[in-house]
């Protein structure tokens, strides 16, 4: 009974399509093949698939190396622990990296590896495929909406946070053995994965992937220090372990230039955790300097480590000293990523001109970013997060904290237009700027009166509000209110966790108190502004991507969709507020999927109900609407079809989504097959070809990550990836008959003549009227507008 529970939890589909990878790596079978491959086969076609993952990167295609996996078995021989070990490390990486492969098979797949290699004595293979299980877990294996489906037991990031304080211990390999492995939280695979990784590695004599694991290890604990105040003293001293003994590993790194990046980047997170990790540093910057004297990489990195240090000292100026020259040596650079880091660490040694510094930072970042790779291609970190997001967040800080008196409206207009800069740098940097399509930006000025346009802004130390509120004839007001220092960035993510937890998982009313709570921070500051005929358009921030804003309680326990409109969108620049497309007839696809698919990507359950409310987007009073198509259990070929020869304003996907995770492995599921949405893209570009872009995406079988800022990205990126004008889509999964009747009011609302964020609310509020299960914010919640809300 375990091992069904554990095989239909996380979607193996092996009996299914009999995958030679399937039978060998499932690390929940004992069970094996009665034919093998003949000797040898495994171990080249592993050493195959791994020079090609190492020749193509990981912007490769590679469904030829799924085939060249998938081996024939006529021997009777079972080929070695080791030798599966080896097959099956490179099949879940093969899984780990490849858009056509899934993020969940990549979990067992290297499991299997690290316990067959475990079993076998092999550290070396054992420490790589700890280390990429680490890093898969990391990426956040995808979650597949599927609407009235049984759900993993409730978690987010609080509660991963205390399974995960002592995940990297001593005990970090036996929680690999474990049968319960691939039940924890993906924070505690994660930081027991890596942890094992950087043991076994350093015990089998490989520096660099001791090295490697250890750095990424050093800093997912800084970035849960700085998520979570009560656990930060803690996950601090463990990264400061985790980075010292990095840096020991990294002085048997042969190549000088790696090993001198390694070294810096140890040297920063020991010093990240704690100045005190100074007097551990000793002769980590001589041995950086030395190991490649004219490489500017190098120098200005070792600099930047002896300013760091000095400032540690005490002594600011020659910690100011050193840090020019670093400056120095790194603009000699081909591509100077450092410049705007090097700046920000010059304003904390010059508090002085902290002000010139910080606007230097942001110059240099403006100067560089569409240069910067979207993944760092040591520790697979976004761009974003390793060069980006301080650099926004202190010239966000700057503008604000001296937006005051006459100079007021000129800061808050330049403080929106760097947290514009800072939404669209965090999308294009987890999509890719070329997966991104380009629009004419909305400009605030061009808000209509009754549009209320709100930046809620989450620093590390306060909630600030930036809102603007529009005005005939490009009257527009800029505002800011006074900040809020009693919370920040952790304290209102942990109430939009406890909201969605509790609606999506629980069903019960542990999310009052909490939505409460958000819509005083939130929405009541604004609240004077907002009127039976206006819109609240909401730029989120972090957390707030997942929160359900229409099911904010005010003090009379009305819901905020009661009192007006409400959209998201993920960034001005793709947003427009939209026109009235009703005139020349709206043209509809509806494609549902009502079928059990076993795939690659993972086992999708057959949906109920999902044909009838396509039917229900198509048909009106009984009688079918002109220019629409319906397409059952649809395939790739019948979008391209219809999509491409036809001119199409609205596409319904009924159907099992997937947007969380990396960016790349989003898909919806079709016939047989998956869809990724960049495929997906390309096919609705044929559509604007013509001129006509798609007014509506509506997707009603997706649900976003909880707890997981750029994982919550999922749906926003997908509505802009996509190219949409406008997206409906689900926040977490609902059951067929609650999406069926919200649907039907939504459309019917939309062809009467109302707006897309009218009909919307329109239809949510006729749930709440009616009473009843279909009245549970549950349900009508779930559905959100971003984009394009006229």
């Amino acid at each position: 009974m375990a091992l069904v529970v554990l095989l239909t939890a996380f979607g193996w589909a092996g009996a299914a399509r009999a995958a030679l990878s399937d039978t060998l790596c499932n690390p929940y079978s004992s069970a094996g093949p009665q034919a093998w491959p003949k000797a040898g086969e495994l171990d080249r076609a592993a050493a195959g698939v791994e020079t090609e993952l190492r020749r193509r990167g990981p912007s490769g295609r590679f469904g030829d190396l799924l085939l060249a996996l998938d081996l024939p078995a006529s021997d009777t021989a079972r080929p070695s622990p080791a030798e599966i070990a080896d097959y099956c490390a490179a099949a879940g990486e093969l899984m780990r990296i490849s858009p056509e492969g899934s993020q969940r098979q990549a979990e067992f797949y290297l499991l299997s590896a690290f316990q067959m290699a475990r079993a076998a004595g092999k550290q070396t293979v054992a420490s790589v495929a700890a280390y990429r299980l680490g890093l898969v877990s990391l990426s956040g294996p995808s979650v597949v909406g599927a609407r009235g489906a049984g759900r993993p037991t409730r978690g987010g990031a609080t509660a991963a946070i205390r399974g995960a304080a002592q995940a990297g211990g001593g005990g970090a390999c036996d929680l690999l053995a474990s049968p319960q492995a691939l039940f924890n939280a993906n924070l505690t695979l994660s930081l027991a994965s890596l942890a094992c990784a950087a043991d076994q590695a350093a015990q089998a004599g490989d520096s660099q992937t001791a090295a490697l694991a250890s750095l990424r290890l050093s800093r997912l604990r800084l970035a849960v220090a700085e998520s979570n105040t009560a656990a930060a003293a803690q996950f601090r001293a463990q990264a400061a372990q985790a980075a010292i003994a990095g840096l020991a590993a990294a002085r048997g790194i042969a190549d000088p230039a790696l090993r001198a990046e390694i070294q810096g980047r140890l040297a920063f997170a020991a010093l990240d955790a704690g100045p005190g990790q100074a007097a551990d540093l000793d002769g980590v910057v001589q041995a950086m300097a030395t190991a490649q004297p004219d490489n500017p990489a190098a120098l200005s990195f070792a600099h930047a480590l002896s300013a760091r240090l000095a400032l540690a000292a005490g002594d600011a100026p020659r910690a100011r000293r050193l840090m020019d020259q670093a400056l120095i040596e790194e603009s000699q650079r081909v591509l100077p990523a450092r410049l705007p880091e090097w700046r920000l660490l010059l304003a904390e040694m010059d508090p002085e001109h902290r002000e010139s510094h910080i606007l230097a930072a942001y110059d240099a970042l403006d100067a560089i970013r569409p240069l910067l790779p979207r993944f760092d291609p040591l520790t697979e970190e976004t761009a974003y997060s390793l060069y980006m997001r301080k650099v926004f967040q202190s010239a966000v800080d700057l503008d604000l904290s001296q937006a005051s008196g006459a100079l007021e409206q000129v800061r808050v207009r330049d403080a929106q237009k760097i947290v514009e800069a800072y939404r669209q740098a965090e999308l294009q940097s987890v999509y890719g700027s070329e997966c991104v399509p380009e629009r004419d930006p909305l400009r605030p000025e061009t808000l209509a009166a009754g549009e209320v346009l709100l930046y809620p802004v989450l620093l590390p130390d306060r909630l600030e509000l930036l809102y603007v509120i529009g005005g005939a004839n490009g009257q527009a007001s800029f505002k800011r209110l006074a900040p809020n220092r009693g919370v920040d960035r952790e304290a209102v993510s942990d109430l939009v966790e406890q909201v969605v937890l509790s609606l999506s998982y629980d069903n019960d009313n542990a999310w009052r108190a909490p939505s409460r709570r958000l819509y005083d921070l939130l929405i009541k500051p604004v609240e004077p502004d907002l009127t039976a005929g206006s819109i609240l358009v909401i730029v989120p921030d972090g957390a707030l991507r997942g929160l359900p804003f229409s099911a904010l309680l005010d003090a009379d326990n009305h819901f905020l969709v009661e009192r007006t409109r409400v959209s998201v969108a993920p960034s001005l620049a793709y947003s427009q507020p939209g026109g009235d497309s009703r005139s020349r007839g709206l043209q509809l696809v509806a494609a549902s999927l009502e079928m059990e698919v076993k795939l690659p990507a993972g086992d999708f359950e057959k949906l109920e109900g999902t044909a009838a409310e396509a039917k229900t987007a198509a048909v009106v009073d009984g009688k079918r609407i002109a220019r629409s198509w319906t397409i059952d259990n649809f395939r790739r070929q019948d979008l391209v079809n219809v999509l491409t020869q036809e001119r199409v304003d609205i596409l319904h996907l009924a159907t099992h989504a997937s947007f969380n995770g990396r960016s790349d492995h989003a898909f919806i599921v079709a016939n047989g097959e998956v869809i990724l949405l960049s495929e997906l893209r390309q096919i609705l570009a044929q559509n604007r070809t013509r001129g006509d872009e798609l007014d509506l995406l509506v997707l009603s079988a997706c649900e976003t990550a909880v707890g997981d800022d750029e994982a919550s990205m999922g749906l926003a990126g997908a509505a802009v990836q996509a190219g949409a004008r406008s997206a409906v889509a689900s926040l977490w999964p609902v059951n067929d008959v609650g999406t069926g009747e919200l649907m039907d009011n939504f459309y019917r609302r939309y062809r009467e003549g109302r707006s897309k964020s009218a009909a919307l609310r329109d239809a949510q509020l006729a749930m709440i009227a009616k009473g009843g299960p279909e009245a549970n914010p549950n349900i009508w919640a779930a559905f959100t507008l971003l984009g394009a809300w006229r």
